[in-house]
């Protein structure tokens, strides 16, 4: 049996919040609720006449002990939060090898660190665990970071179709939510192409290419000289001798050697690939695939992509076959990422 407080269901909260200021809780139990009352578990009895007002008593009762981990961040948090301040919670969040990187509200930002560390309690793997700092900005499209747990790095290794790709999330520009499309436009490359991944970051597209098309060339071109520098040890920790890497401007570097060489063209810039449609146009074989990565609104998704890629294409004599569009993932409530892959004639 286990001592508890006895709280009517109405007046649960605000008592759990009092007790929690007093450190009376026994976060070791599991609270217990039945039709018209909560149970709370106490260390101590803790001057409960106080809350005889709340129509709170003691009692005894037998419930049921915690695991050692919680089975979610809900779990962890539940007697930590109110019930607004889980509400309100962000219970998705990214992990980028052993770092989870998470969206911290206003509202919760004092309690960030009790937030963290329930995480680290509840994801073994998980060393590191960053806030975002701020919005994501600058010419390569950086969202900063803050850490606050665990270990103080911002370096890691992430794991993805057999492939592994070392970077620093402060300095670079990384999403792990696409990596079902690195898988489908790899699989669709077929041995014998030459490809070029455009805006390629530290090389998940290129070198996912390469490792099941090992008979493909792919020319990988960045900006970034971080994320090319990252993208080099890449490319030679995943043993790819099919992907040439270069630093540069996109549309600079395929004015200069690119022209009608290109049978697929990937195009994954977090924004406004659809500007650079027409330094591509001219790289492109006849039939050449491209794969172009845009944000649209969430209503009407692909109207101004593939308007943008009808009259590019228009201004460079070339015709185009949309052969796929699909929606990639949820960006806002109001915006989507969309990936279109058309054919170049």
């Amino acid at each position: 049996m286990v001592l508890c407080a006895k709280v009517p269901r109405k007046n649960a909260e605000k008592v759990r919040q009092m007790l929690a200021q007093k450190d009376a809780l026994d976060y070791s139990y599991a609270t217990h609720r039945d039709a018209e009352f909560v149970y709370f578990a106490l260390k101590r009895e803790c001057g409960l006449p106080s809350f005889s007002k709340y129509g709170a008593n003691l009692a005894q009762i037998p419930l049921v002990q915690r695991s050692v981990h919680p089975a979610s961040l809900y779990d962890a948090l539940v007697e930590k939060l109110s019930e607004e301040e889980l509400q309100m919670l962000v219970s998705s969040f990214d992990i980028l090898g052993d770092i989870a990187v998470i969206e911290v509200p206003a509202q919760l930002e004092k309690k960030e660190k009790l937030i963290a560390d329930a995480i680290l309690q509840v994801h073994g793997n998980v060393k590191v665990v960053a806030k975002k700092a701020g919005a994501t900005a600058g010419e390569f499209r950086i969202r900063p970071v803050k850490i606050i747990a665990g270990e103080k790095r911002t370096t890691t290794l992430y794991r993805e179709n057999g492939c592994e790709f070392e970077l620093d999330i402060n300095s670079v520009y990384f999403s792990s939510r696409l990596g079902t499309e690195r898988k489908r436009v790899a699989t669709l490359a077929k041995n014998g192409e030459s490809v070029l991944v455009l805006f390629a970051g530290v090389g998940p597209f290129a070198i996912g290419i390469a490792r099941q098309k090992p008979q493909a060339k792919i020319t990988a071109i960045e900006l970034n000289p971080k994320a090319f520098e990252y993208m080099e040890k890449n490319i030679a920790r995943n043993k790819c001798k099919n992907v040439k890497a270069i630093l540069g401007d996109v549309r600079k570097v395929l004015g200069t050697e690119f022209e009608k060489c290109a049978d697929r063209v990937v195009m994954p810039l977090p924004k406004d690939a659809h500007l650079f449609l027409d330094a591509v146009f001219p790289a492109c074989k006849k039939g050449a695939t491209v794969h172009l990565y845009s944000f649209g609104d969430s209503k009407n998704p692909y109207e101004e992509t593939e308007r943008a890629i009808l009259q590019t294409a228009k201004k460079a004599g070339r015709k185009v076959e949309i052969m796929n569009r699909r929606i990639v993932r949820p960006y806002s409530p109001s915006t989507v990422q969309v990936v279109v892959d058309f054919k170049a004639y």
